[in-house]
């Protein structure tokens, strides 16, 4: 559905400069965006509009340049833009068809629910109002998955697991496996049984691949708004804060506390039974292995504090020439010395 700018700008609580008249017709990055549509723009890629061929742009309030182009000024550009998109794309609806034909008949199926080809859905399950879940996923025993959800292609969510509202779960993400917990007896390891359950709680996103664990005997948890990316690994009673953010390939230990608003950057590992306080940033590739006070910001293999893993690093870089400032130094002072002689 295409927008005059005097209603994108209306929407969007923003500052017109320019002509409100024009159509746009959809979105499109500064790179790409063609006649008709819209791109924004941050202080940072100020410098890229001169190939840019877009119809409008959505900008920052402070900067007082000069735009061949009308401009919405608001105060978040990538904010807005988000705003931007969903306007102009198809969101993803329930059709309240149920086309799978392996449904128990004691699962609770709520309003407009749709249930596609080759899913499996166990005794005893409940699905809230307007959910989906897409062809070849497996939905246990006991399962609780609530309203406005989304389940991609290919997700396994097994036995007791609680889900909340408007969670999305991308495909091959496997909810509530056997965290991995054995006991030497003197001849084998022998398997310790996992009889607790997952629980997401609402608007919660799951990436694809990523592995969540069950408890042992108690939950593990993710709470509310937290994001996940692909290629994850949550072990058995971990509990995760909300609002957090873990990107991919990330794995975090049995029995870790994760606090709110958590950054856990790309490849980065948490060690068993650590804690981390609220407003962390654990940045990529870093290995946690200490618990960490609130607003810590570490990094390196062993993690520590980030300003310190810098000058350390810095101090690395610069070690050869230091050694060969040295080593010329005693040169000269031992033939100084040898002259003295």
């Amino acid at each position: 559905m295409p927008y005059n700018l005097n209603e994108i700008s209306e929407k969007l609580n923003g500052i017109l400069v320019g002509d409100g008249n024009v159509v746009i017709t959809g979105v499109g990055s500064i790179n790409s965006a063609m006649k008709g549509e819209i791109a924004f723009v941050t202080v940072q890629n100020l410098n890229k509009l001169d190939a840019c061929n877009a119809s409008a742009l959505i900008v920052p309030e402070t900067p007082s340049k000069e735009f061949k182009v009308p401009v919405i000024k608001v105060k978040n550009p990538r904010l807005d833009f988000i705003q931007l998109i969903n306007m102009f794309s198809e969101k993803t609806k329930s059709s309240g068809v149920i086309s799978s034909k392996a449904i128990e008949p004691s699962a609770t199926l709520g309003y407009n629910v749709q249930i596609d080809e080759f899913t499996v859905v166990k005794e005893n399950v409940s699905i809230g109002d307007h959910t989906i879940i897409s062809a070849h996923s497996f939905i246990g025993k006991n399962v609780t998955i609530g309203m406005n959800c989304l389940i991609h292609p290919n997700v396994t969510i097994l036995n007791d697991t609680f889900i909340g509202d408007n969670v999305i779960v991308h495909s091959g993400a496997v909810i509530g496996a056997d965290g991995f917990g054995f006991e030497w007896d003197g001849h084998k390891q022998v398997k310790i049984p996992h009889i607790g359950n997952v629980i997401i709680s609402d608007d919660v996103e799951i990436g694809a691949n990523t592995a969540i664990d069950r408890g042992t005997i108690d939950s593990t948890i993710i709470g509310k708004g937290t994001k996940m990316d692909n290629l994850i690994q949550i072990g058995h009673n971990v509990q995760i804060g909300e609002h957090c953010i873990i990107a991919g390939t990330s794995a975090i230990g049995g029995s870790s506390n994760i606090g709110n608003r958590v950054i856990l950057a790309a490849g980065s590992a948490v060690i068993n039974n650590i804690t981390i306080g609220d407003n962390c940033v654990v940045l990529a590739k870093t290995n946690v292995s200490k618990n960490l006070p609130e607003n810590s910001v570490v990094s390196g293999y062993i993690a520590r504090p980030h300003k310190i893993h810098l000058q350390q690093s810095a101090a690395l870089s610069r070690l050869p020439k230091t050694i060969k400032k040295l080593n010329e130094k005693l040169d000269e002072l031992s033939r100084t010395k040898a002259g003295a002689k």
